[in-house]
């Protein structure tokens, strides 16, 4: 240690505030051990003698060795903090020399997501979009659960709410939504028995929608994602006579059912998505992605997989609030039915353009 130990000269620490003054000296005898003598006398002032150092390790200066010096002056301020039960703040900071500490950065917690209509073909899909994407935490609601797990719907940490049925009551729905920041709803029903397919589709995309909308609302859902259909108001925008139109709304009415669900989610007051895909096609996508406002598209494919990224997307998208999107891909529109100044509307891959 060949450079010169600190001097402490004069040092005062105030410990005290009393009306009378008084001194106390702690005075550091000389005889190499060190040794500490402070005075019994208390006082607002403590003087320790000029301690200077050699640079030579082991020099000593009037009897008292540079180890002794330090370990005296350690020992009296030690004392003398202990005896006062001054916080170290007080003996060695003013007010202007403390720093405060940073305020703690807010925790980021993770949206959570209910997928109801998990295990349909389009379902399961957005379930595998969310999963890839992270940053929320998914549970799927699903009528049977074993159905679900088979599909493995569960994997990678979603979580099953089982016995969901879109047909029960909305206070029913509500409770296991609570806690819910984003319902996404894939539901739709299935063409089957022709007989029974206005039921179906009023049970399930009119009714159904209603309860979830009154349950999401209900339990305190800040936004609500529906998957719906092109040319579900079709009528307004005088479609009603278009191919398109006809064929789909054979099947029990469904376009009209389906846009009572859409009116009930918009009167709702609850924020809203409105993903509107043209025909569905269970293949990869093969051409760009087209997404125009509502009521434009009147025919027209599009890949699940990217309704899928499209609905994903609109969960979270802050863009995409209190809107409707249509969607199809590039090239699949019928002869005389492509959306005028489609060009426009051409998207592909880039989501801020995803919800004009």
């Amino acid at each position: 240690m060949s450079t010169s130990l600190t001097s402490l000269t004069s040092l005062r620490v105030s410990i005290g505030n009393r009306p009378e003054r008084r001194s106390a000296r702690a005075a550091v005898r000389g005889s190499g051990s060190g040794r500490v003598r402070p005075s019994t006398r208390s006082s607002s002032t403590l003087h320790v003698v000029r301690a200077e150092s050699s640079s030579t390790p082991d020099a000593v200066d009037g009897g008292v060795s540079r180890a002794g010096r330090r370990e005296a002056i350690s020992g009296a301020l030690a004392a003398i903090t202990f005896a006062s039960n001054a916080s170290i703040a007080s003996l060695a900071l003013a007010d202007d020399d403390v720093v405060a500490a940073p305020p703690a950065a807010p925790v980021s917690v993770p949206p959570k997501i209910l997928v109801v209509g998990a295990t349909g073909q389009t379902g399961q899909l957005v379930v595998d979009e969310l999963r890839r994407r992270g940053g929320a935490g998914i549970t799927a609601a699903v009528r049977s659960p074993e159905k679900a797990s088979k599909l493995g719907i569960d994997r990678g940490g979603v979580e099953l709410l089982p016995g969901f049925d879109v047909t029960a009551p909305a206070d029913v729905l509500a409770g296991p939504m609570k806690g819910t920041d984003v319902v996404v709803i894939c539901t739709g029903f299935v063409p089957g028995n022709p007989f029974k397919m206005a039921q179906a589709a009023h049970a399930v995309d009119n009714e159904g929608v209603v309860h979830l909308v009154d349950a999401a609302k209900a339990a305190g859902v800040k936004r609500v994602v529906l998957i719906s259909s092109i040319l579900t108001d079709g009528r307004a925008m005088g479609a009603a006579d278009s191919p398109g139109f006809k064929i789909t709304n054979a099947f029990g009415g469904v376009l009209d059912e389906k846009l009572v669900g859409e009116k009930h989610l918009q009167a709702s007051g609850v924020e809203y998505v409105i993903v509107r895909p043209a025909g569905l096609r269970g293949e990869p996508p093969k051409t760009q992605l087209v997404a125009t406002p509502g009521n434009v598209m009147a025919s027209g494919e599009v890949s699940r997989e990217l309704v899928a990224r499209v609905m994903a997307e609109a969960a979270f998208a802050p863009s995409a609030a209190n809107k409707i999107v249509e969607i199809a891909e590039e090239g699949t529109f019928a002869p005389g039915y492509t959306p005028e100044g489609v060009e426009g509307y051409l998207v592909g891959d880039d989501k801020s353009r995803w919800f004009p």
